[in-house]
């Protein structure tokens, strides 16, 4: 009894003692994390945020007022809008089911998308399943008093999701998996032991995505499910799967763009790849959700104008469109915290509408792709963590050609390295911002 009386005791305060034959030997790892490590080197983290490090505050939209963005209205943009009663920001109920993540190491040459994977078997060669278990979050207390989904997975842990901290996601590591050694349709390698591995792809499957407000004929639409509940609001999935100005023949050849959600690596960025060993490594997926945020109208199929809040059409105009996708983008990247370096960035103004935004500097599309890392502008000096050797482009970015919450415009730039050794090194760099 004293025995698991000590077990329990060293569990429950994650002091390091390892119990073994009834000798302690002592040990600087928490039992717990000792058991992670020992069984799983991954953490796989999911944020809805532009930035990587310190996030705006939804009180901080637009320019500071907290007011959700608002698309342009009239003649040639979206139908006149209803906004009574339209919520501020940091108000709006957000309910989130996400359904699997996955990666891909199976690199083939000219391959956009997963609109060439047309087959179920094509399918289980392309992906690895590293994250297949659903989860559903919520900002606000669930829409049932009943128990839900939300009530078991996001209540709380959504927070994460949009405070920088990233959310964790149940996941299996990718280089203890075993896989089928036929990819003769798509190339690629089996990951093996202390073999390093390449990712080339992602995606994150969106079930359902729900902006808890929507206006039509003059009311609330209250009829929108979400976790087979009636919720008041609109579901971004149907308004999100395609690009403005896609016709019916167009949507039978292409895969809705938020199932998944996907990022094919492009040309300079370097992040993909695991290293074989079994240092434990974060496995980031990062979406502009939570800055981008914007009310828009549109005509529906029955002829009423519906208001509801969307993503900004930053990179494709929707005019009032039904179709409103594009706009959301991927980033992934690979972390090996215990090496990783920092960077204090000084010359910076604080801002809402300005961030530092970190490239390899051989990417060669810094305007359709999400910064490796990225942060509003802080006074003084702005931290971001987690950068590993390398040339870099740091660029002084403004959300000034259009007010939506995406750092559209380059203002200035600089490049900067960071050297292999020492590890967890503090590199400072200067670029004036705003």
């Amino acid at each position: 009894m004293k025995y698991i009386l000590s077990i329990f005791l060293c569990l429950f305060f994650l002091q390091c003692e390892n119990l073994t034959g009834g000798n302690i030997e002592q040990t600087k790892y928490a039992v717990l994390s000792t058991l992670f490590n020992e069984n799983q080197r991954m953490l796989l983290l999911l944020k809805g945020t532009y930035a990587s490090d310190n996030p705006l505050q939804f009180t901080e939209y637009s320019s500071g007022s907290g007011a959700l963005y608002v698309d342009t209205e009239g003649d040639g943009a979206d139908p006149t809008m209803d906004i009574a009663g339209v919520p501020a920001a940091n108000d709006l109920p957000i309910y989130i089911d996400i359904g699997e993540v996955r990666i891909s190491s199976k690199y083939q040459e000219g391959f956009n998308g997963p609109d060439g994977i047309t087959d179920t078997q094509a399918t289980q060669k392309f992906w690895d399943y590293i994250a297949p278990t659903r989860q559903v979050y919520c900002t606000f207390p669930p829409y049932s008093i009943q128990n839900t989904s939300c009530h078991d997975t996001g209540l709380l842990r959504i927070q994460d999701f949009f405070n920088g901290n990233g959310v964790i996601y149940p996941s299996s590591d990718p280089t203890g998996i075993s896989y089928n050694a036929d990819f003769s349709n798509f190339g690629g390698t089996t990951a093996c032991g202390d073999c390093p591995v390449q990712y080339y792809y992602a995606g994150v499957y969106f079930r359902s995505f729900v902006t808890g407000w929507a206006r039509e004929q003059g009311g609330l639409k209250i009829d929108t499910r979400f976790d087979n509940f009636e919720v008041t609001g609109s579901n971004l999935l149907f308004r999100n799967n395609y690009r403005p100005g896609t016709n019916d023949a167009e949507k039978e050849t292409l895969t809705p763009l938020m199932f998944p959600l996907f990022h094919s690596i492009a040309g300079g960025q370097r992040e993909m790849e695991i290293r074989g060993g079994y240092d434990p490594y974060i496995l980031e997926m990062r979406m502009n959700i939570k800055e981008n945020l914007m009310v828009h109208s549109y005509t529906t199929p029955f002829g009423f104008t519906q208001t509801m809040v969307g993503f900004s059409d930053w990179r494709f105009e929707d005019s009032g469109s039904s179709d409103m996708g594009g706009n959301l983008l991927l980033r992934p990247r690979i972390i090996y915290p215990e090496t990783a370096s920092s960077l204090a960035i000084t010359g910076g103004t604080k801002s809402t509408t300005h961030y530092y935004a970190i490239y390899r500097s051989d990417e060669i599309d810094f305007e359709g792709q999400l910064p490796l890392a990225a942060s509003p502008v802080q006074d003084g000096t702005t931290n971001i963590k987690y950068i590993h050797e390398g040339e870099y482009t740091l660029q002084c970015r403004g959300d000034l050609d259009r007010v939506d919450g995406y750092p559209e415009t380059l203002v200035r730039d600089t490049t900067f390295m960071v050297e292999s050794f020492p590890f967890r090194q503090t590199v400072t760099v200067e670029l004036a911002c705003p």
